[in-house]
């Protein structure tokens, strides 16, 4: 019997939230080997925000996909049943540390992670891209950029939105003062696939914007990092 393939979509910035790169969205229902896709949006990053949810349904409104959301900051009842009936989960940026605090105090990291062993396709922006590394450089800590822990479905560490270039210098020296272990960081307007933890594909959906692996030493193209070291 075939191992199941896990697979995460960690996402920079932009997609239907931030009513960009529209591609960037069929990018991530491409990767599920199905046509009739269930696919299930939380936006517990941004308070269950209406406007992020009304913009997910108009988004895939017209595709072969059934639609859902679940509120988590209002009840979890139910949830683990919801998540374990979809093929493909988003979730939406926003406050990070908010985030997983509600999964923390609520214990639903452990639903995420039999989600992703299932083989359920777990995807997401900013907040909803970097949720699943071991360690985040986020903004929603303090002011500035801080170290914040995540819920470690992939080792290192991971910063979204790094065509910042205060946010990546931050992180590339977080990274060699020992702050944060080696990690990935992701651009707005770009995908990382990740199978089994590791990166095996980036998409762009804008010129000249990129995802890179870090270490103390080096700072390398992602796609020459797949091609190359993995």
């Amino acid at each position: 019997m075939p191992s199941i393939e896990k697979k995460i979509i960690a996402i920079g910035g932009g997609g239907f939230t931030h009513q960009a790169d529209e591609n960037l969205d069929q990018f991530v229902v491409d990767q599920s080997k199905k046509i009739n896709n269930k696919i299930g949006f939380l936006a517990t990053a941004s308070n269950d925000d209406k406007k992020k949810i009304s913009l997910f349904y108009k988004r895939f409104e017209n595709t072969e996909s059934e639609l859902s959301h679940f509120n988590l900051t209002s009840d979890v009842n139910g949830f683990s049943e919801w998540i374990l009936n979809k093929d493909i989960v988003y979730i939406g940026g926003g406050n990070t540390k908010f985030m997983l605090e509600i999964w923390k105090n609520n214990m639903l990291e452990n639903i995420f992670k039999k989600a992703y062993e299932s083989g359920i396709i777990l995807s997401g922006v900013s907040a909803g891209a970097v949720c699943w590394f071991e360690w985040i450089l986020s903004d929603s800590v303090s002011p500035g950029f801080k170290p914040l822990k995540g819920i470690n479905l992939i080792s290192g560490s991971c910063t979204p939105h790094s065509s910042n270039i205060e946010r990546i210098n931050q992180f590339q020296q977080d990274i060699k003062n020992g702050k944060l272990p080696h990690g990935i960081a992701i651009d707005d307007g770009v995908a990382v696939v990740f199978i089994d933890g590791k990166p095996t594909e980036v998409y762009s959906a804008r010129n000249n914007h990129e995802a890179y692996f870090l270490d103390k030493n080096n700072k390398i193209n992602l796609k020459d990092y797949i091609k190359n070291y993995e």
